[in-house]
């Protein structure tokens, strides 16, 4: 079977399975050893409260903005296809709007989200659950619309992780046509005291930014620092791995890493990125997924901030989101 599968060109798929855990034995009668293995089904992601306790999602979580291309679409069918720009830590939909406006000039419609900063530090195994009514708006959209997914920073992999876990809960397969990872996927973060209060720092000023009280960002920001920094460290200093929220018990990074899916893929990155390390995505990731995507196309620029690309290298950027969307065949 493996070698009429080469033959034919047919690569393997990791198949999402929809059952809980359970063990099966077949019949012990119709072998006379009665020794045959047990067939363990995936248990589907389920929120249990990685730091003891579970958010409530709320409709303001569930946020989104979609708009419409503003030239005629260019793709094959006529039908007009649509990105999903996930924005990073902290953006605002004016920051996202100018990735959008870049799509809707080349006749594409966008959807732009962004997740509100406590699933990203407390509550990831929860982000499918936020990003919920996206896929049931693609599901009422439908199968014909051709989808592309634009990633800013891990924040926007956690959506597409998180969208990958409520397309199966749905019942409607996420099948994009192409990805773009820009200034990521980053590697498992490594909590420190210092980078703990610069975490709080950033939690505080993105959880004011979401609309939270002074009072409740001050106490939600005393509460990463306790549990993803402090007790870190000394989880560290037990020779023990450090403890974050994640789904499927998978830093979203790796989940990225190693995303079983064949479509064509850049990376857009630079050397000066603070966050993002070019040589870890170099050494790490882009080698991976040279094996895993249809192709691979990569952009390193110099100089230029983690998630700055655009606004830093704009002419360059946009020729290669041209390409790249010629590539997908969503523009001639």
């Amino acid at each position: 079977m493996n070698t009429m599968a080469c033959v034919l060109g047919i690569k393997k798929i990791k198949v999402l399975k929809l059952f809980p855990v359970q063990s099966f034995k077949r019949n012990q009668s119709s072998n006379q050893n009665g020794n045959f293995p047990e067939i363990k089904i995936k248990e589907i992601h389920k929120a249990v409260g990685t730091f003891g306790d579970l958010t409530t999602v709320e409709a303001v979580d569930k946020h989104f903005i979609v708009e419409s291309a503003l030239t005629e679409p260019q793709y094959g069918n006529q039908v007009e296809p649509l990105v999903i720009i996930l924005g990073w830590a902290g953006a605002t939909h004016k920051n996202l709007s100018k990735y959008s406006q870049v799509y809707r000039e080349r006749g594409c419609g966008t959807l732009q989200y962004i997740l509100p900063t406590r699933f990203i530090f407390r509550h990831t195994e929860q982000v499918h659950e936020a990003v919920d009514d996206i896929t049931r708006y693609l599901k009422k959209r439908g199968l014909s619309t051709p989808i592309a997914i634009h990633c800013l920073s891990d924040t926007g992999v956690m959506c597409f992780q998180g969208l990958s876990i409520s397309s199966v809960i749905n019942g409607f397969p996420l099948h994009p046509h192409g990805i773009v990872w820009d200034s990521c996927p980053g590697p498992r973060p490594h909590v420190t005291i210092p980078r703990g209060l610069v975490l709080c720092i950033i939690n505080w000023m993105s959880r004011m930014r979401d609309g939270m009280s002074v009072g409740k960002a001050l106490t939600s920001s005393y509460q990463d620092f306790r549990d993803l920094a402090w007790r870190n460290y000394l989880r560290r200093m037990w020779g023990l791995p450090t403890k974050i929220s994640t789904m499927d018990n998978v830093w979203t990074g790796h989940w990225a890493r190693d995303l079983r899916i064949c479509v064509p893929e850049i990376f857009l990155y630079s050397k000066s990125d603070f966050y993002t390390s070019y040589k870890y995505l170099e050494s790490d990731v882009i080698p991976i997924r040279s094996k895993i995507a249809r192709t691979v196309t990569t952009r390193r620029w110099d100089r230029s901030p983690h998630v700055g690309h655009l606004r830093t290298h704009r002419k360059e950027y946009v020729d290669e989101i041209d390409k790249f969307l010629k590539t997908l065949s969503f523009t001639n």
